[in-house]
Parts: structure tokens; C-alpha cells; sequence
């Protein structure tokens, strides 16, 4: 038979209130001695005392686990490449939810009658939404959710500020790349995205490419904009083609990769000839050759604040959906060099 609070109260010779205030800092009212806090710590101890957590939790009406949901079929590119985007994320997630006293479950696909459904009836005390693939069957998960959720990557003005929201700089952090280019002499640069027509999150970032370069009194054009399909499809026929562009800033590290990759087959040297720049700067930018330079995207700390604003909004303590915008940063690797070679 498992051991109760009663067992512990017993051996110490105190209520099971004050087990209760000492082991799981409840009965806040109830002030302990420290001398009486350690009889009931080492009572518990001698006992082999372990919080019953399904019986706390049917008390507290909380399950103390998070969901952490993303858009249909958004994880396969990610998996498809090396990229430790995903891995970087997570662990600020996870971080984030432990600290707080939450388990975290991954949910590649949901089950029950409906998706809103599923993420609403009562399995999780709160929802991190990662993606910003919006079809109108997320669309319609995601408005019609019932418990507090958190959107990472996702504007603020995106659904009318109902939901707290946090996300990296895009607009900062792609001034970082075309700063840096335009810097070392590069004029013809283009921005490479994949997926045909761009998600929220790298439509931000290429108008923000376009802006910057506006900025520096460079046109953009049709043929700047290197607009791939899933897998970059598509990319050794431009690379084939003998581009004219002298560098490249692709909307994510994986593409940059790619680029990379395939350059060599083509009789391109990188960056002897194109200069590429990734977007994310995980541990995978050191993997290739060359290493890849990169705009810093703070996974980490964008999982972590996501968590904190979601227990916040779980408990009740924020009157209003809260905004986090966090700088990037940017990493210069061996990918890129001045147009003149120097």
C-alpha cells in the first residue's frame, strides 16, 4: 500500500496540513518552523513517501502537461534536413516547461473526433503552437481552441491579439544579412525560399528583404526572389543556370545548406563565387563545408518565453495577450566573402 500524507502527518506528529503546506507548498496560510518542516522532510523520506500526481491533479483540475502542436505536414522539411532547428526550439520548450512543473507532449497528429476537439477537451492545461502554416483547417483548430494558448513565430496582429505571441526580429535580423553583404561589396543579391507560396513567417522576411534592400538604393526584382519547391526543388537548375547574383540569403538554414551542398556540382565555389546566408545559426551552420554564416534566430530563449507567457495565461496572471519580439544576432562563418575576394 502506497504511503499517504496521513502516514507522513503521523510519523511527524503533525496535521496533514502541514505535510501538505511543506511537501507540496500548499496551505499557504499555514506557517511551518523550519525545525517542523525538516520532521515532516525526513518522515517523508523514512516512509518512502511519492506525491500521488493523477490525485493532486484530479484536485487541482490540471493535468500539469503542455501540448506542443504544429501546422499539417510542417515537420517533414525539417526532418528531411539536418538542421538543429527544431532540436534547438524544443529544448527551450522543454526547459521552459520543467522549470515551471510541466510535462511537455509532442503531438505530430491529433487524435480525437475533431482537431479542436482534440485540443480542447481537457488533456492539456495549455497549447505552444509552433508553426506558421496557416491552412484553413489550422486556422479553424486554432480559433476555436478552448485552452490557453501560446503562438511562437506568429505576429500578435494575426489573430486580433487574442492569443500571446512570440517570435525573433525578422525585419532586424535580415538587415544583420544584407548589412553584412552589401558591407563586403555584394550589390546583386538574391532571397531563396522554398514551399512555392511563403508562409507567414518567410514572407516577413522577404519583404523585409526587399525593404532593406530598397533602403540601399538596390532594386529587387522578379528574378532576385529564387522561389523553390518543397525539398529545393528546383535549385541545380538555377545554380546550372550560372546565376548572376554574387550572393544569396536563403529563408532558412537548411536551404542554406542546400546550397552548399549542390554548389560543387555546378562548377560553383562557395564563396569564391555566391556567398550564402542562412537564417537560424543552429549547430548545423558548423557541420558544412564551409561553414555557414548565418542570422541568429534565439530558438532557445523563444521557447522559454513562450512557457512562461503560457503558465502566466494557465494561471490567470496576465490581463491582457502579451507580444515578445527577440533581437537576432548575426554569425559569420566561412559562406560568405567580399565580392573582391580580399
Amino acid at each position: 500500500m502506497s504511503v499517504t500524507m496521513r502516514d507522513v502527518a503521523a510519523e511527524a506528529g503533525v496535521s496533514p496540513v502541514v505535510v501538505s503546506r511543506v511537501l507540496h507548498n500548499k496551505a499557504i496560510a499555514v506557517r511551518v518552523s523550519e525545525a517542523t518542516a525538516e520532521r515532516v522532510r525526513q518522515a517523508a523520506t523514512k516512509l518512502g513517501y511519492r506525491c500521488n500526481v493523477f490525485a493532486r491533479n484530479f484536485r487541482t483540475q490540471q493535468t500539469m502537461s503542455i501540448g506542443v502542436l504544429h501546422g499539417i505536414g510542417f515537420l517533414r522539411p525539417l526532418f528531411d534536413r539536418k538542421s538543429r532547428y527544431f532540436a534547438s526550439l524544443m529544448d527551450g520548450i522543454v526547459e521552459g516547461s520543467f522549470r515551471h512543473g510541466y510535462s511537455v507532449n509532442l503531438c505530430p497528429g491529433l487524435m480525437g473526433p475533431t482537431p479542436e476537439d482534440a485540443i480542447s477537451d481537457g488533456r492539456f492545461d495549455g497549447l505552444v503552437w509552433y508553426s506558421t502554416s496557416y491552412t484553413d483547417e489550422n486556422l479553424t483548430m486554432l480559433r476555436n481552441c478552448s485552452v490557453p494558448l501560446v503562438l511562437i513565430h506568429t505576429p500578435h496582429s494575426f489573430f486580433e491579439g487574442k492569443y500571446p505571441t512570440v517570435m525573433c526580429d525578422n525585419y532586424q535580423g535580415i538587415c544583420l544579412a544584407v548589412d553584412h553583404l552589401t558591407g563586403i561589396g555584394h550589390r546583386k543579391i538574391a532571397f531563396a525560399l522554398e514551399g512555392g507560396t511563403p508562409n507567414l513567417e518567410c514572407g516577413i522576411r522577404l519583404e523585409a528583404f526587399k525593404q532593406h534592400m530598397s533602403n540601399r538604393g538596390l532594386d529587387v526584382t522578379e528574378d532576385d526572389v529564387v522561389n523553390l519547391g518543397w525539398g529545393a526543388i528546383g535549385l541545380d537548375d538555377y545554380l546550372a543556370a550560372r546565376p548572376p547574383h554574387t550572393a544569396v540569403i536563403t529563408s532558412n538554414e537548411g536551404l542554406g545548406g542546400e546550397f552548399i551542398l549542390r554548389a560543387p556540382a555546378h562548377g560553383i565555389r562557395i564563396p569564391e563565387d555566391l556567398s550564402i546566408v542562412g537564417f537560424d545559426s543552429t549547430a548545423y551552420c558548423n557541420e558544412l563545408q564551409p561553414r555557414l554564416t548565418a542570422v541568429f534566430q534565439p530558438l532557445v530563449a523563444i521557447g522559454n518565453a513562450a512557457i512562461d507567457l503560457l503558465v502566466k495565461s494557465i494561471q490567470n496572471d496576465s490581463t491582457e495577450p502579451a507580444e515578445i519580439v527577440l533581437p537576432c544576432s548575426f554569425d559569420i562563418r566561412g559562406s560568405t566573402l567580399p565580392i573582391n575576394g580580399d
